[in-house]
């Protein structure tokens, strides 16, 4: 369920917003498997999580995501690690991970993702979804891409 909006709160799109029901995913386009580069994986996650006593090898944070069992150290692994990826990263992350968008919605919703960029951004690959938010296509506009 989304949260409400208020179109008088001009930080609106900086609240904490979760993704929405898994259920909302599950359409064949979702379930497409992206290819896996484990350099590409580690690239993205071993600067980020350099202060961080749990370490995930890429296939094993591949691994994680695609059966869909998070421990602990899984969960708590993948939330600090997704919650600092921008709109950009999170792209690369799943077109290399060897994971559907799928996958990486269960894996958003069991790691209690937040970022509200990152909730919009996977919320709006289920269809029928309706932002509430005027800025919703941010991230096309990063200058990183």
């Amino acid at each position: 369920m989304a949260e409400a909006y208020d179109p008088d709160d001009a930080y609106a799109w900086r609240r904490p917003r979760r993704v929405i029901d898994l259920e909302r995913f599950d359409i064949p386009l979702l379930h497409q498997r992206s290819g896996f580069d484990a350099s590409r994986i580690r690239a993205l996650a071993d600067h980020r999580m350099a202060g961080c006593p749990i370490r995930m090898t890429p296939d094993a944070i591949r691994e994680a995501i695609r059966t869909g069992r998070f421990n602990e150290d899984a969960t708590t692994y993948l939330h600090e690690l997704i919650t600092q990826f921008d709109a950009y990263d999170i792209r690369v992350f799943q077109a290399h991970c060897g994971i559907t968008r799928y996958e990486l919605a269960r894996a958003m919703i069991a790691c209690d993702i937040r970022q509200p960029l990152l909730a919009e951004w996977m919320n709006c690959h289920a269809p029928g979804y309706q932002s509430t938010l005027e800025h919703h296509r941010t991230w096309d506009l990063s200058p990183r891409i």
